[in-house]
C-alpha cells in the first residue's frame, strides 16, 4: 500500500487468524497526537513495535492530521492500520489489551490530571484505566530534561517552569500509567506476559482494598473457587476479555 512494506493490516489479519484457537498475541491501540518537541522518537517506537508479535492499531487525533497527510504518517511509521479518533469505540476499548502513547504532549499530560474527558483520547485513556486496562507512555515529549529538548534549543525555561512541567509527569504515574523513558523500556513492558495466569482470593481482596468494582482477565486465565466467592462477597465483577 504504501511502498514495498509490509501491510499492517494484512499481518494483523494473518496474526489473528494463526493465534485464533490458543491465546491470541496481545492488541494495542497507539493514541498519535502532535507535539512541538517533534515526533522522531514516537516514529521509531512505533516502527519497532511493528517488527513484535503484537496486533496493533494506530489512531491519529484530528490535531495530527492538521500537520501531515494520512499517507506521510503511514509512511513515517511504517504502519498503515491507521484510523481517526472515531474509530475508539467501545468495542475496540473493551478488545485492547494494552494501550500505547508514543508521544506524550503538555497538552495530554495537562488534560489527563484534569480528567477533561471532553476530550477523545483522555476520555479512551481514563475508561481502559478504570476497567484495569495497561497504558504505558513514552515519556521524552513531556520530560524537559531529556535530550531532545536540548538538541531543538528548548532546554532554556526557567527552572518554575521545567519543574512544573516535571511534576506534572510524576502526578501522570500516580494515574496508573507506565511513563517510560526510552523505546526499549516501553517495548519489553509491552512484551511482558500476562501476570497473572490465576486469579486467586488476594487479587480480589486487593482490587477490593483499591475500590475496584471490575476486574477484566484473559480467556484463558483461570479464576479459583475463593477468588470468585471474594468477587461475590465484595460485589467486584471478574470479566473476561
Amino acid at each position: 500500500m504504501y511502498g514495498a512494506r509490509q501491510s499492517t493490516v494484512v499481518k494483523n489479519t494473518l496474526l489473528e487468524l494463526l493465534f485464533s484457537e490458543g491465546k491470541g498475541v496481545p492488541r494495542v491501540t497507539s493514541l498519535l497526537t502532535y507535539h512541538f518537541t517533534g515526533m522522531e522518537e514516537g516514529w521509531m517506537l512505533l516502527r519497532e513495535a511493528g517488527k513484535k508479535r503484537i496486533r496493533m492499531e494506530v489512531v491519529a487525533e484530528g490535531t495530527l492530521l492538521q500537520h501531515f497527510r494520512i499517507a506521510s504518517l503511514a509512511a513515517a511509521c511504517r504502519h498503515d492500520a491507521l484510523y481517526p479518533e472515531s474509530f475508539l469505540t467501545e468495542d475496540v476499548l473493551w478488545r485492547t489489551d494494552y494501550i500505547l502513547i508514543p508521544v506524550l504532549s503538555f497538552s495530554l499530560v495537562s488534560d489527563l490530571l484534569r480528567f477533561n474527558d471532553q476530550r477523545t483520547f483522555v476520555r479512551f485513556i481514563l475508561q481502559a484505566l478504570l476497567n484495569g486496562k495497561k497504558v504505558v507512555a513514552l515519556s521524552c515529549g513531556a520530560n524537559p530534561f531529556h535530550p531532545v529538548f536540548a538538541k531543538k534549543n528548548l532546554d532554556q525555561g526557567t527552572v518554575p517552569l521545567t519543574d512544573e512541567l516535571y511534576m506534572q509527569l510524576t502526578q501522570l504515574k500516580k494515574l496508573g500509567i507506565k511513563v517510560a523513558g526510552s523505546d526499549n523500556s516501553v517495548l519489553s513492558w509491552l512484551e511482558e506476559k500476562e501476570k497473572n495466569a490465576v486469579i486467586t482470593e488476594a487479587d480480589v481482596l486487593q482490587a477490593s482494598k483499591k475500590g475496584q468494582k471490575f476486574i477484566t482477565v484473559g480467556k484463558h486465565v483461570i479464576i479459583t473457587p475463593l477468588a470468585r466467592d471474594a468477587a461475590t462477597q465484595y460485589k467486584i465483577l471478574i470479566a473476561r476479555k
